[in-house]
């Protein structure tokens, strides 16, 4: 069983990660965590986030981020598409 979250930061959000490369950040869940405390426990201000999707689909951020998820966070300098309109932060 996976317990570690892929975190795939883009744009300004890569500035705020300690580890500056295109491999992805692994976060390590006990179990099923709301997406705002992933934010939280990154430190990643939620204000600076566009998007964010989860197994390669956007999701709101009332989201709850499994282990062994993949999530994709974009920040606000994206264009964010109309079928994703309804997912912005």
């Amino acid at each position: 069983m996976k317990t570690a979250v892929q975190l795939i930061l883009f744009g300004a959000l890569r500035k705020k990660s300690e580890k500056l490369s295109d491999d992805p950040v692994l976060l390590n869940l006990k179990g099923p965590t709301p997406l705002l405390e992933v934010l939280r426990r990154q430190r990643i201000p939620v204000d600076m986030v566009q998007l964010a999707m989860v197994n390669h689909r956007a999701v709101p951020k009332n989201s709850i981020i499994n282990p062994g998820d993949r999530l994709a966070l974009f920040s606000k300098e994206f264009i964010v598409f109309a079928d994703w309109k309804d997912f912005r932060f």
